[in-house]
């Protein structure tokens, strides 16, 4: 048996991460891919979005989506919650566990909270973004969404959005981001 966990801000979540969840299902052997949104990513110091409406968010655009469970663990938490952490509530003994990031998180990945440890827990899934150069040590999943969040909620379009959460996003985001 073998699990996967995705986990982020998702802030907003939009075509990009769809597709990283699309290539998991289809590149991986595992039983399921757990997305998992922070209540507020560990290095950041505020959300845009409250997390429940992320969660809710990604819930609605993963629905029909074979293999995939939005988990409300970092949410209900009500903090910042590192991904040792996650990774040592999911990870069963004797289970693999491919833990998923974006090539963006490389630059810091050894700043993570007790990285070494989590480096002997999990596989790496490295997700491709912008160009950046993956070393071969992680497995690759080419993903060809180069979208960003931050730009997205400076200029929200739903051409990057998931057509469940679309208007949603684009009326939050308008309304609630100066």
């Amino acid at each position: 048996m073998a699990k996967a966990i995705f986990g982020g801000s998702f802030d907003p979540p939009h075509i990009g991460h769809l597709e990283v969840i699309k290539q998991v299902i289809a590149s991986l052997d595992i039983d399921e891919l757990l997305v998992i949104p922070a209540f507020l990513n560990p290095f950041k110091s505020s959300s845009f979005a409250p997390a429940d409406l992320r969660l809710k968010w990604l819930k609605s655009m993963t629905k029909d989506i074979h293999k995939v469970s939005v988990s409300s663990f970092e949410v209900d938490k009500n903090r910042a919650v590192s991904s040792i952490e996650t990774v040592k509530h999911f990870k069963k003994d004797n289970e693999e566990l491919f833990l998923i990031i974006g090539a963006d998180n490389l630059a810091s990945l050894t700043q993570w909270k007790d990285y070494e440890r989590l480096d002997k827990m999990v596989t790496w899934v490295v997700a491709s973004r912008d160009g950046i150069k993956i070393p071969s040590k992680f497995i690759i999943l080419e993903v060809n969404k180069n979208i960003s969040a931050s730009q997205l909620r400076e200029q929200v379009h739903e051409a990057y959005l998931d057509n469940t959460i679309a208007n949603e996003v684009i009326n939050y985001y308008k309304k609630d981001i100066p």
